[in-house]
């Protein structure tokens, strides 16, 4: 797996009118994340950075914790 693993980061979920983004993160040094859905597998979430960068990952919430699965 490449980059950082941030499934261990207090992620919220967000109530988010454009239906993008699913859960909210900071960092200890501030910086934003934002799980997002994939359109077509819903179970699967990639990240998206306050700075609008995409590190790499996927993600998933199935079960119930977010963890990262590639």
């Amino acid at each position: 797996m490449r980059g950082k693993d941030l499934s261990g980061l207090a992620w919220q979920p967000m109530n988010d009118p454009s239906g993008m983004a699913a859960y909210e993160a900071f960092d200890a040094k501030g910086r934003g994340y934002y799980l997002v859905r994939n359109k077509h597998r819903p179970e699967m979430l990639f990240v998206v950075s306050d700075g609008m960068s995409v590190p790499p990952g996927w993600y998933t919430d199935k079960g119930g914790t977010i963890r990262r699965v590639s």
